[in-house]
């Protein structure tokens, strides 16, 4: 018997598309289809510490949505998880793709820190002083090391007198 090749065609989009959850309340965990064929199991713990820390409700799940899961917490308001959170726990290339992406972004902005630190002649300590953050932060920052909380670059852009979307966006004027 000769094996016919079979080729699936799927949306442009299907990585991206989720179109089921199925909610294991017994152990804590959403399992996540996708409409190119993947699914993810994901420890509701891992989406509960993700942002701010907040306790799931369970009963309210709701994928109105294909890109964007809707779930209930214990304080009355509504989280959102997007499907590129979802994605990396079944898609490793995604997973090493977006990590890749975070690096450089992680790597500009600590080049666009310390030129904008260089040129307005000051030290990492000089600096640090300044925006009331310490000097390690300030190297972790500079060296990719680390991404900053909102609130320290507001602090270091005022430091330097400068907007905040300056110091995270890249300008040719930089």
């Amino acid at each position: 018997m000769a094996i016919t090749e079979i080729r699936s065609i799927v949306l442009p989009e299907a990585a991206r598309m989720m179109t089921r959850v199925d909610v294991d309340t017994e152990h804590r965990r959403l399992r996540v289809w996708f409409a190119d064929g993947l699914s993810a199991v994901v420890p509701v713990e891992e989406i509960e510490k993700a942002g701010k820390p907040v306790t799931l409700d369970l009963s309210e799940v709701k994928l109105l949505d294909p890109y964007v899961i809707l779930i209930g917490n214990t304080e009355g308001g509504i989280e959102e998880v997007p499907w590129d959170f979802i994605r990396h726990f079944c898609d490793m290339e995604f997973s090493r793709s977006e990590q890749r992406k975070d690096q450089m972004s992680r790597r500009a902005l600590g080049a666009r820190l310390r030129r904008l630190r260089e040129r307005a002649g000051l030290t990492q300590n000089e600096l640090a002083d300044r925006a009331k953050v310490g000097r390690a932060t300030i190297s972790r920052i500079e060296n990719g090391k680390i991404y900053a909380h909102t609130a320290t670059l507001r602090r270091l852009a005022k430091a330097l007198n400068i907007n905040l979307v300056d110091l995270i966006t890249d300008s040719d004027t930089i």
